[in-house]
């Protein structure tokens, strides 16, 4: 017994000298940063998943190089060249791009051929070498393990913290036991603007509309505006009840990744998970353990935090996008072009069919449509309309987004009635557009920009708080104020125009 105990140690470090691991330590590692990054964002059996997935990628990469080298260590380290360039693009990319702003050095064009050269250059070296690269198999399994040390101590560190942290309110909130704890349906559609700037740049009255609304007793903010002209600035400011801090008035990467932070933890969600709501994310952003509600692969989509920088995944995201556009597939495009349709179509069906679930625990649900936003897929009559005007470019079209507004109406309001019919108590609701509309041939007052839709449906029916300009990121503050007794001050209203 004492000899097999002796020998484990010695067994291990053989391990870590002579056999070529690291291929299957790199996707063990890969995904454990990632998870480790997005500490509570990814649940643990997509990451197995995930994990999995790539063993078996790099499993059958060796065995392919195998049959060219007949030497399991050089086909992993042929394998494993080409796992880590698949892991690593996008931040290897993204550091030229910062080194080389704007040079061929930087674009796709230069950087893909390069990598590749690289790989078929370590293949025929690999091909060449008469020894077994004993030196490299022992500094890249001692390097690995010792990477996969540091993330498991940051791991459990970051678990320990949550585990001791307390669940206590942030200190503008105070708890409201007593209160009735309705079901809230926060419905964000995108682009949405409001009857001033449709009657102004549009010669449309929406009045119809809100007459509709209030008949089921919403009230209308008439004046209502944005404070942001870009979604994720303006979803931030909403659900965190605050002004954001910016760096400047670009909308540069730092500030969008700043959003996207506070989206994730936005002083509302905390609020009413303390009151033990259930939170449903039926939108276009990630929360923690509840991602974007987008089109999924035979992966979870809670694993895109992870994955994100991957090869394949940049291929999706830039190099595709181009290829269709500048090649003019009509197939790929056609995909491309009907993206947010059948992600409305999921979102929406979602959101009627949790309506009608019944549960102990108040719903918190936040339904965000890319509608009545571009492409403008439906005329008023709900008539689909020919691929051909859906194209880049025809954002411009005032006749057809007024037209999709109007298909827009007759879907929310027929959710709308679902959701009133379903709930065993009166719902808030909370109709908003994020920003106004934003595609003008012709320079107009910027203030169109920010001119969006709210209405909002109260079981209080109490409206004194929400006056006639009251902006976004002062809505749900009045609802807490008005439906659980906060005594959150009113924020000065006001917009920043953000450009490119």
């Amino acid at each position: 017994v004492n000899n097999h105990k002796a020998g484990t140690p010695r067994s291990m470090l053989n391990i870590i000298k002579n056999k070529p691991v690291f291929l299957y330590l790199l996707p063990f590692f890969f995904v454990l940063h990632g998870f480790t990054e997005n500490f509570d964002f990814v649940p643990v059996k997509d990451a197995l998943l995930l994990t999995a997935t790539y063993t078996g990628a790099a499993v059958l990469l060796s065995f392919t190089a195998w049959l060219l080298y007949k030497n399991f260590t050089k086909a992993n380290l042929l394998a494993m060249g080409i796992m880590a360039l698949h892991f690593f693009f996008g931040s290897m990319h993204d550091f030229l791009r910062n080194i080389f702003p704007g040079s061929l050095i930087s674009r796709h064009i230069f950087v893909i051929p390069f990598f590749f050269l690289l790989l078929i250059v370590l293949a025929v070296s690999l091909k060449k070498i008469k020894k077994k690269p004993v030196k490299v198999t022992r500094f890249l399994n001692t390097f690995l393990l010792l990477l996969l040390l540091i993330d498991s101590g940051i791991l459990i560190s970051k678990s320990l913290t949550k585990r001791n942290s307390h669940s206590s309110l942030p200190a503008i909130f105070k708890s409201c036991d007593s209160c009735s704890k309705p079901d809230i349906y926060f419905i964000l559609l995108d682009e949405y603007a409001g009857n001033t700037a449709l009657t102004d740049l549009f010669g449309f009255d929406n009045n119809n509309f809100t007459t509709e609304l209030g008949k089921r007793s919403f009230h209308s903010i008439p004046k209502s505006f944005s404070n942001y002209n870009y979604t994720p600035f303006s979803v931030a400011s909403i659900l965190n009840m605050n002004y954001l801090d910016l760096q400047g008035r670009e909308r540069g990467k730092k500030d969008l990744t700043y959003c996207y932070e506070i989206i994730r933890d936005n002083q509302l969600l905390q609020f009413l998970k303390h009151h033990k709501y259930t939170f449903y994310n039926y939108s276009v952003f990630d929360f923690e353990g509840q991602p974007a509600r987008t089109r999924e692969t035979f992966l979870p989509a809670k694993t895109r935090l992870i994955t994100s920088q991957t090869l394949l995944s940049r291929f999706d995201k830039e190099i595709r996008f181009n290829l269709i556009t500048r090649w003019k597939s009509k197939s790929n495009l056609k995909t491309l072009t009907y993206y947010n349709k059948v992600n409305n179509e999921n979102i929406y069906n979602l959101t009627r069919k949790l309506a009608e679930k019944k549960s102990v625990q108040p719903k918190f649900v936040y339904t965000h449509l890319m509608m009545p936003h571009y492409p403008y897929y439906f005329d008023k009559n709900g008539n689909e309309r020919p691929f051909e005007e859906l194209t880049e470019g025809n954002q411009t079209n005032k006749t057809a987004y007024v037209e999709y507004l109007q298909h827009t109406n007759k879907q929310i309001m027929s959710l709308v009635d679902h959701i009133l019919k379903s709930s065993e108590k009166p719902p808030i609701i909370v109709l908003m557009g994020d920003h106004g509309f934003r595609h003008f041939i012709q320079p107009v007052d910027t203030k169109y920009h920010f001119l969006n839709m709210a209405a909002v449906h109260l079981p209080s029916s109490n409206y004194t708080g929400l006056h006639d300009s009251l902006s976004s990121v002062n809505i749900f503050r009045t609802i807490l104020n008005t439906e659980f007794r906060q005594q959150l001050p009113y924020l000065k209203d006001s917009s920043s125009y953000l450009i490119d």
